[in-house]
């Protein structure tokens, strides 16, 4: 019920999308992370009972028992109410946070897609310079096309480093 509650909302909202741009949009609203902060919001935990290995943890309910929760609330509701009533609650509770998904996607794969659409072959990421100690180290990244820099990025790991280089790219406006 979720899904198609939100797949309606989005479709009404945007009719001028694509269905990709409404698949990715609906994804991101129902995933098990938003899920968890929708339950968060709504203090479903409060509503909970728990068993005591739960009870006494300091970070509350685990975070797949709140995201569970919250769709046995919405299949609860759409049995005793109907879908006009589990609509009503999912534009309350997940309208707001309705995103352009587009502006979720990491800068490494949006830089990846733009060269994709241009016709581009895939962008190399190459190290350029590990220092500090093990156990923590810096990574400096070049992401290449051709042979040709598009842009450069530092982090703690190749994978933080090569999202930097990827954004670094972006905000050039590489190719």
């Amino acid at each position: 019920m979720l899904d198609v509650a939100v797949s309606e909302i989005l479709m009404r909202e945007h009719p001028d999308r694509s269905e990709g741009w409404l698949t990715r949009a609906r994804a991101s609203a129902v995933n098990r992370r938003a899920l968890v902060e929708r339950a968060r919001e709504l203090e479903i935990a409060r509503w909970l009972r728990l068993g005591r290995g739960e009870q006494g943890s300091q970070r509350g309910p685990n975070p797949s028992l709140l995201a569970n929760a919250l769709e046995a609330l919405i299949g609860a509701l759409y049995l005793d109410g109907g879908f006009e009533e589990v609509r009503a609650l999912v534009e309350r509770t997940f309208g707001p946070h309705l995103v352009d998904p587009d502006a979720l996607v990491d800068p490494k794969t949006r830089l990846q897609e733009l060269l994709q659409a241009r016709g581009a072959p895939t962008p190399e990421y190459c190290t350029t310079a590990e220092s500090g100690p093990p156990h923590a180290r810096e990574f400096r990244v070049a992401v290449r096309l051709d042979g040709r820099t598009l842009g450069t990025g530092a982090g703690g790991s190749k994978r933080t480093a090569e999202q930097a280089a990827a954004r670094d790219a972006l905000e050039r406006g590489a190719p």
